[in-house]
């Protein structure tokens, strides 16, 4: 008779919410509500045996390194490793898994660090909106400059960011996209390409495509600068009204370019980025990770951390291969994935049960391009491409059933349903007020 053995789970993370980052660009359009993306652990895991400690770990020393075979003999431990956290708590755990994110990488070029906006965590989220609002209270009238927003990078986050900042702004603001590439999302689908291109062209958005940003300085408010931008335009820089300006160096990648400079209000950067790993005891070098290039724990197919039987590592944190020796790419849609199998091959190595070999399946990409926009490029039909408000609802729902817990999911659910009456409610009663008053 075999026995399914018990474990007690204990969850670290520096922050008290869980945050979905693929919808923090709904709370600069006003679409969702803190709550409903980033609820609290505490109520997450309120009816679970899972403990929650928030800290931040600040040393890793794993044992698992020994020979197996030594560990399971009399006298010898059969802990997995210790864990240190900065409240200076000592945890010893059994099984460790590795699922730390990563951290926007701003240390690029000068001036990067001090004035540019990272957009990966709810932190950055809150601080890019107010800054937007005080810029939006500032600018209000028709005779005030127009707020100017350069986004460095135009990947997936850059190009969601400039849609759904442009959205917003309107007319009175300028977006500047910026990129190293001569196409905006280079790795995404023709589809959900060309459907963002769409959508940045027919709210003006600027691309200056084929340039790295060489170099952010600050304007301070008593000088008085003319800048000259690619299509020629001056912008003068009143002490009044532009208090806080920053002026980006854009350098040519391309043959055929030549300098720019462009004067801003707020900076966003969505290139780079680094994992998470914490570090490990220095005293003992037996213990070392097999880190790649970017930092990244590299794992074997079952997603143990090579060497280390006992930790397993997943999303940003695990750097693994498919079958062609390709990396995976660090998206959440295969974090989503490597979470399920993780958690399976955890249990089964705690049972000594055979480990599952992970598979990414590549089910699609989604973006969003504004309150009512997006794009999904389904991999299962090829070079079909939804758009507009029925791609939109595709997406809302295909995240709302990837949210935690059934009853969180309820939840939102009835939210977002409330919101999108009332906001029909509110469209329709504009229309009749519009063809009344027409009449």
């Amino acid at each position: 008779m075999s026995f399914i053995k018990t474990f007690q789970v204990l969850l670290v993370d520096q922050s008290d919410r869980f945050v979905f980052k693929p919808l923090l660009y709904e709370l600069l359009s006003g679409e969702v509500d803190d709550w409903e993306i980033a609820p609290s652990f505490t109520d997450l895991l309120r009816n679970t045996s899972v403990q929650f400690v928030k800290d931040r770990v600040k040393l890793l020393r794993p044992l698992d390194h020994l020979n197996r075979i030594e560990m399971r003999e009399p006298g010898r431990s059969r802990s997995g490793g210790l864990v240190q956290l900065e409240s200076g708590i000592i945890i010893e755990y059994d099984w460790l898994v590795l699922a730390l994110g990563a951290e926007a990488k701003l240390d690029v070029v000068p001036g990067s660090a001090e004035y540019a906006f990272p957009f990966s965590t709810l932190e950055d989220a809150r601080k890019v909106n107010s800054k937007l609002r005080m810029l939006e209270r500032e600018r209000f009238g028709k005779d005030s400059p127009p707020i100017r927003v350069a986004i460095v990078g135009c990947g997936y986050s850059g190009v969601e960011l400039a849609a759904t900042i442009s959205e917003r702004l309107e007319h009175r603001g300028i977006i500047q996209a910026i990129s190293v590439e001569t196409a905006i999302c280079p790795n995404a689908p023709p589809g959900n390409r060309e459907a963002a291109f769409r959508v940045l062209q027919s709210r003006k958005t600027q691309l200056f495509l084929g340039y790295f940003v060489s170099c952010i300085k600050e304007v301070s408010a008593s000088e008085n600068s003319v800048v000259m931008t690619r299509i020629g335009e001056e912008i003068s820089t009143d002490a009044k009204n532009h208090q806080n300006k920053f002026i980006l160096e854009l350098q040519p990648a391309q043959r055929g370019l030549e300098s720019q400079i462009l004067e801003a209000d707020i900076v966003l950067w969505t290139v780079g980025s680094k994992p998470l790993i914490p570090h490990l005891d220095p005293f003992d070098q037996s213990n070392i990770f097999s880190l790649n290039a970017r930092g990244q724990a590299e794992t074997d197919e079952t997603l143990r951390v090579r060497g280390h039987p006992r930790i397993f590592a997943i999303g940003d944190s695990a750097a693994l291969r498919d079958s062609s020796g390709k990396l995976l790419p660090a998206t959440a849609q295969v974090a989503f994935q490597q979470a399920d199998f993780a958690g399976w091959n955890l249990w089964a190595a705690i049972n000594d049960r055979p480990l599952l070999p992970f598979r990414f399946q590549n089910l699609g990409e989604m973006m969003t391009l504004g309150r009512n926009d997006a794009a999904i490029s389904p991999s299962f039909i090829e070079g079909l491409t939804l758009e507009g408000p029925v791609g939109h609802a595709g997406r809302k729902i295909a995240y709302l059933l990837r949210l935690p817990t059934d009853e969180h999911r309820v939840k939102v659910g009835i939210s977002w349903l409330t919101k999108s009456v009332v906001d029909s409610v509110t469209s329709l009663q504009s229309t009749m007020t519009k063809v009344i008053s027409g009449s």
